[in-house]
């Protein structure tokens, strides 16, 4: 989707700057500020800004002797251009749970926040008792690298699981009760053979 973004605006360059304001609607940046986050050229920087404040997305204040820039939010389509910006740069949902998927010690795992473009404050949901947290770690960190943004994840065991359930814990149905994806989920396998053990036979699912 970004080779698309980068065809369609015709710049590299161009579309990490929509991005990175986008995500920082409300902050300002400064051109050397900018090189230093995007590592892209200065006189590239240069010029793609003036090309956003020319057309009305950024404009543009000076402070502390140093040219700033930031969204121009009267801006009549700076709000479609930031779902479509947005939704370019999010991580396909098959990728994540393809990485997801290769920690063996995970009993539940659910995406929802940025992924689902619901206004949960976790993105990633993971249960289990013994997760591998440096593997999931590296993993997330290598997802924000690609997202180009934080990710938002949480970590329950089984038994904190079952309890906030039975409590009807409030964080966790600000996820499960917003749209959500579903990963991995051991634990409604393992709830299916229980009652399979139960009857003594083999249950329809």
């Amino acid at each position: 989707m970004k080779n698309i973004l980068e065809k369609l605006f015709g710049s590299k360059t161009r579309v990490k700057i929509l991005s990175l304001f986008v995500k920082n609607p409300n902050s300002s940046f400064y051109v050397r500020e900018i090189t230093r986050k995007l590592q892209e050229r200065i006189n590239s920087i240069r010029r793609e800004l003036e090309n956003l404040v020319s057309v009305g997305i950024l404009k543009t204040f000076d402070q502390d002797q140093k040219k700033f820039y930031k969204v121009n939010k009267e801006c009549n389509i700076f709000e479609e251009l930031s779902v479509l910006v947005l939704k370019a740069n999010i991580v396909p949902k098959e990728k994540v749970a393809d990485e997801i998927k290769k920690i063996q010690s995970i009993d539940f795992a659910a995406l929802s926040g940025i992924f689902t473009r619901s206004d949960s404050r976790v993105d990633i949901l993971i249960i289990g008792d013994n997760v591998e947290k440096n593997k999931l770690v590296k993993i997330i960190n290598e997802l924000e690298k690609q997202q180009g943004q934080e990710l938002n994840y949480t970590i329950m065991s089984k038994k904190e699981f079952d309890y906030r359930r039975k409590i009807d814990d409030q964080f966790l149905r600000s996820i499960l009760d917003k749209k959500h994806k579903v990963l991995v989920d051991k634990l409604k396998e393992e709830k299916h053979r229980k009652k399979e053990q139960e009857f003594g036979m083999k249950l329809f699912r």
